[in-house]
Order: C-alpha cells, then structure tokens, then sequence
C-alpha cells in the first residue's frame, strides 16, 4: 500500500471519527438555556457557556456548533468591556435583559457575538464567543469557527441580530454537558494592551480543542 492510499484512509477515518462525535454531541444536546442561566455573574456564565451548543436556523439551514472558547467582559468594572464608559446605541444589548445576543463590528469587517450576563444589580456584562466546532451546516473543516469573526461569518449573523432574544429566536443555545474542570485553560484575554483588567485569565477553552483560536491551547 502506497502511503498516498495510507494517507487518505486515516483522513477519511479521522473525518469518519469526528463526524460521530459531532453526531453524539447534537444528540445529546438539551433544551434551550434559560433566562435564570444567563442571570449569572459574568465570569460564571463565561465558564458554563463552554460545551453548550449555539444555534441558529437561516436562510441556509440549520447551523450548530460547540462552544470551546470565550471571553467575558464585565462592563463597568472593565477598561476593555464595551460597556465600559456608559450606555451608547451600539452596546445598548449589553445594559438590557440577561440572555440576549450582543453582534457588533469589528474593524469594519468582522461580525462578532457576544451572550448578555449579569447577575441582579449589575448594570452591564456579556460574553464573547470565541471559538467553537462545528457539528450542523458547515464543511469538514474543524477550524471553520476558530475565531469570533468565523463564528459571525460562519453563522451568517450581522449586527441586526443585536438584541436577538436567545430564548425566542432562530439564534439560541442549548444545553450540553458540562466540560470536566480539567479540559478547562484560562489565560489573558486575546488582543488587549491597557486597562488594569488586561492581564486576568477572563479567557476559557477547552483545551485541545481545533475549535480553538490561538495559543495557548493546551
């Protein structure tokens, strides 16, 4: 056996092997979080987002893929939160009701989501979606969504989803099972250089996971 041949059957196993996995995952999934979920400490909600399913069904079709890595800002206690110096049109999802989508721009291209949560008394607080793997509606590609731009690319979302309620709209999440404390990495969040909140560990993955964005990983 030439090792072309060698190669092509344990790609074709390896896909054969994550597509049962994706199919276990989907099967396993529950009912769509609810409010009380999201009515969380930030950094809590951050934390249990990991392993659940996000959801939205589109024009295309239905899309799923699990949550693996987030990021949670906590609004006015964070130099680097959006919500940081006071209510504008554009954040105006992150003072509103918990469990509500929050879709802004980035650098005039990337659509990114982020999951409204607070707990009572908090005036503002959300959690960006990081990265996620992919089990509905998308190609073979396990790193389709390593990324908060590919997760709003790939889900199709702009910023009119901005405010969507996540209980009652075609974008939504469902419960899964919790990922093990030891499958769990924390590390700075990605991309930020000021603030005295710069240096805490408010990022979560799972680790190993292809679905993550960047290093570290493990």
């Amino acid at each position: 056996m030439g090792s072309a041949t060698r190669s092509t059957r344990a790609a074709r196993s390896e896909a054969g092997t994550r597509s049962d996995r994706q199919s276990r995952i989907l099967a396993r999934s529950g009912p769509v979080l609810s409010r009380a979920f999201y009515a969380r400490p930030t950094l809590a909600v951050a934390r249990d987002l990991l392993g659940k399913v996000l959801a939205h069904d589109g024009p295309a079709g239905r899309k799923a893929a699990r949550i693996v890595e987030v990021e949670a800002y906590l609004g006015a206690d964070d130099p680097s939160s959006h919500a940081y110096r006071g209510l504008t049109e554009r954040n105006r999802p992150m003072f509103g009701e918990p469990g509500h989508a929050y879709v802004y721009l980035s650098y005039g291209v990337h659509r990114c989501m982020n999951v409204v949560a607070k707990s009572a008394g908090r005036p503002a607080g959300a959690v960006l979606l990081r990265g996620a793997e992919p089990l509905e509606g998308f190609g073979g590609d396990p790193r389709v969504l390593a990324g908060p731009g590919l997760i709003g690319r790939g889900f199709g979302l702009t910023t009119a989803h901005s405010g969507a309620d996540l209980l009652a709209s075609p974008l939504r999440i469902h419960d899964a099972p919790a990922v093990p404390a030891s499958l769990v990495g924390r590390s700075a969040r990605v991309g930020l250089s000021s603030g005295h909140t710069v240096d805490h560990a408010w990022r979560l993955y799972v680790r190993g996971s292809p679905g993550v964005s960047r290093s570290p990983r493990i």
